[in-house]
């Protein structure tokens, strides 16, 4: 993430709304590249390996089914679908999903499906292995967090594994979204929790975690 997205992020986090990711969708793959990613290009959009992905090590099996959720256009796609069984991108913006079908459909083991925006009711229960959401849940408000959270424990298989990045209170101060020690632990009281502590100025605003489904 870029430095002027995270103060942006910080600043107004509320703005990026549904409304801000349907025009984001719309003409053009640079100009939607732009907006998913301020300052990226194509080719830095294609090749910057700035992602829990990376940053957690987060294993990507031969027989593994594995969920992006609010994929965009699919950026991380072309890392994970070649490892795994399936990779299965959910996204709530039908433009976003066109798009990402078209920029990874040299990838067959690739499904793009839009979802409703606060559920994952479209898919089946204990299907997945690993549900990883890349800077996503800033944008959404705790009832929509905890219906995500909810629904990921459902379709995990039995110690399946879910990453993410969930906002800090400390730093954005805003009650709506983000979240203190003891509501993050409610959160994601059903699972087993591994946190990080990862040495990157854009993760500070997160509490950056594996949980495990128990």
């Amino acid at each position: 993430m870029t430095g002027f997205l995270h103060r942006f992020f910080k600043k107004h986090p509320t703005d990026r709304t549904k409304e801000y990711w349907a025009e984001a969708a719309k003409g053009p793959l640079e100009k939607t590249i732009e907006k998913i990613c301020d300052g990226f290009d194509r080719e830095t959009f294609a090749t910057k390996k700035d992602s829990i992905l990376f940053f957690l090590d987060i294993p990507l099996l031969p027989e593994f089914v594995v969920l992006d959720l609010a994929c965009g256009i699919g950026r991380t796609c072309k890392w994970v679908s070649p490892k795994v069984k399936q990779y299965v991108g959910v996204d709530f913006i039908p433009d976003m999903i066109e798009k990402a079908k078209e920029y990874n459909k040299q990838y067959p083991n690739a499904k793009f499906y839009v979802n409703d925006g606060k559920t994952l009711s479209i898919l089946e229960d204990k299907t997945f292995d690993v549900v990883y959401c890349e800077i996503a849940f800033q944008h959404m408000n705790k009832m929509i967090q905890k219906s995500y959270v909810n629904d990921i424990h459902r379709i995990l298989k039995s110690s399946g594994l879910f990453y993410a990045q969930i906002p800090r209170m400390s730093f954005y101060n805003d009650e709506t979204y983000a979240y203190k020690d003891e509501e993050i632990a409610e959160l994601l009281k059903n699972f087993r929790i591994t946190y990080y502590d990862i040495k990157n100025p854009a993760y500070e605003a997160y509490y950056v975690f594996k949980a495990e489904k128990v």
